[in-house]
């Protein structure tokens, strides 16, 4: 069986960003202090470490980031005043872009400007948590969120798929296809479409590293533990469920 396309977003994200997919993409509500288990390669919020722990913490800017991804085999086409351009022309008389997805299952996804925020003291963090002796150390906290201006994210279910956008001859150049002046049309079903919104595509994800006590797991970190920050980068996720 293929992956479905939480996964193979998710799989995007480590590639691109080196980070982990905030699912559902940008319509989340994930943010800072956030943790939970991760179910089916995917992170799954449980609650806050601020509201269930009273854990405080610093956060920062880090560097802003985007990305530019499109699936093998598709084909973004341009055209104004019924030819095909390289570039759409401001005040272009029946400005069109074509997305022509020869393949099934692909993916389109744009974020032209990403705010990434960090928690600062992550060590801090833990030692809050290790203080009240029953923090489960399967448990994984958001310490970074790639927060997505004018996002699009198309996913496509059949090959074959054609998504055409006209109108606004100026949110076409700069491809904002959820500008309110676009027309959309598509000749097959998609799978996920997110056009021009803001919000959360993706996070980065620690945890106190797991630690073995005769053989056995050791499920809680406690106040006198050695506290070993372990960040996931872009390595699979494995399933805590």
């Amino acid at each position: 069986m293929g992956m479905g396309i939480a996964q193979q977003f998710e799989q995007i994200i480590t590639q691109q960003l080196r980070a982990h997919a905030a699912w559902m993409p940008v319509t989340n509500n994930y943010k800072l202090g956030d943790y939970g288990v991760i179910s089916n390669g995917i992170f799954n919020k449980m609650g806050n470490i601020k509201e269930d722990f009273d854990v405080t913490f610093t956060q920062a800017q880090g560097p802003e980031a985007n990305l530019d991804f499109v699936s093998d085999s598709t084909r973004v086409i341009k055209f104004a005043g019924g030819a095909e351009v390289p570039v759409i022309p401001a005040g272009a008389i029946d400005a069109k872009v074509a997305l022509k997805f020869e393949r099934e299952r692909s993916l389109m996804i744009k974020a032209p400007t990403i705010t990434v925020t960090n928690i600062e003291n992550v060590n801090s963090v833990f030692n809050q948590l290790k203080a009240q002796g029953s923090w489960d150390r399967k448990f994984i906290i958001v310490f970074q969120t790639y927060f997505a201006n004018d996002a699009v994210i198309i996913s496509t279910i059949d090959a074959g798929t054609e998504i055409n956008f006209s109108g606004n001859a100026s949110a076409l150049q700069n491809f904002k296809l959820g500008n309110a002046g676009i027309e959309i049309n598509s000749n097959k079903k998609v799978g996920l479409q997110i056009l021009g919104k803001a919000g959360i595509l993706a996070l980065g994800l620690v945890r106190v590293k797991k630690q073995l006590f005769g053989g056995e797991k050791v499920m809680f970190l406690g106040p006198q533990d050695p506290v070993e920050v372990e960040q996931l980068t872009n390595a699979p996720l494995e399933d805590d469920l």
